[in-house]
């Protein structure tokens, strides 16, 4: 199979795995807020807070990590998020969630808007594009898919398993993403640096 080919589909499944962790939480709300014994505006803050850390953190995390390997960055973020929807499939209640949510998605933040920059870096100019388009579909499919899968996790098996979930997904992508995506790749400050 060729590289690029592998690459675009790792990272669309990286996407997708990112898609899916965010998602979860508005499918499964209802859940959390009973689980959590808040009322559903106040667990609903948990989106805010998710959407909030990714709007700030996206442009920042970019000007941080110019420098570090593309490989070992997007890996590293879809480990974190890993990690980190475990840690809050374990928040004993919504004070110890709330935080642990936020440094969860700043793996969001990360891996999204670097993974496109990546992709560009392995395509062919003429590919780009096509490339980074197709990796976007991760996040279209987990925008229709994570949802309804949070809302029968939360349902059927209780809202730590939807995180439990979405740390799966995460890892799995974390692993893939390792093995398909070439070292020695990072952005400098002006741009793609191969």
């Amino acid at each position: 199979m060729d590289a690029s080919r592998s690459a675009i589909r790792a990272l669309l499944f990286g996407n997708f795995a990112i898609g899916a962790g965010v998602m979860v939480v508005p499918g499964m709300l209802g859940d959390l807020a009973l689980g959590l014994a808040v009322s559903v505006p106040t667990a609903g803050q948990l989106i805010t807070l998710g959407a909030f850390v990714t709007c700030v953190g996206a442009p920042l995390s970019a000007a941080l990590t110019s420098r570090i390997d593309r490989r070992a960055l997007l890996a590293g973020a879809l480990l974190f998020y890993a990690v980190g929807h475990l840690a809050c499939a374990l928040a004993p209640g919504y004070a110890w969630l709330a935080p642990l949510r936020a440094l969860t998605v700043v793996s969001a933040a990360i891996f999204t808007p670097q993974a496109a920059a990546t992709i560009a870096l392995i395509v062919p100019p003429a590919e780009r594009s096509r490339a980074v388009s197709a990796i976007f579909v991760g996040w279209s499919i987990a925008s229709v898919l994570g949802l309804p899968i949070g809302n029968l996790l939360g349902a059927y098996a209780g809202w730590r398993w939807g995180f439990v979930a979405a740390a799966l997904l995460s890892a799995v992508a974390a692993w893939w993403v390792a093995r398909t995506i070439p070292r020695g790749r990072w952005c400098g400050p002006a741009g793609p640096i191969t």
